[in-house]
């Protein structure tokens, strides 16, 4: 699936798959977690066209605040704000990271 048709359903997700999102990063390992939280923290924050400046930015800050960001909640926001804010970056991300953040990556574009 190209980047650009990935951007779309992005765009238009559901909460269902939102659902199914963040049931996938349920399941991630903490050593995960603790590798891609930053950089996926890194990529909401450079965010140029203010895309979390709503609810889940406001998590995301709080989450960041209380230095609750690499935990499994930390990981279902910042997954669902860096695939909103730059989907390309957000798989180059995961893609590159250890075996279970590219297999994240594979589940999540399934979902998609």
């Amino acid at each position: 699936m190209s980047m650009l048709k990935l951007q779309e359903k992005i765009a238009q997700l559901s909460d269902e798959k939102l659902k199914d999102i963040y049931t996938l990063a349920n399941h991630v390992s903490m050593d995960t977690i603790e590798e891609v939280c930053p950089a996926l923290l890194n990529i909401c924050l450079n965010s140029a066209e203010g895309a979390l400046k709503n609810e889940l930015g406001m998590v995301i800050f709080h989450l960041q605040k209380n230095e609750r960001i690499s935990t499994r909640i930390g990981l279902q926001k910042l997954l669902h704000g860096a695939l909103k804010v730059n989907a390309e970056a957000t798989f180059k991300l995961l893609e590159s990271s250890d075996s279970e953040a590219k297999e994240l990556s594979k589940k999540i574009k399934a979902v998609l």
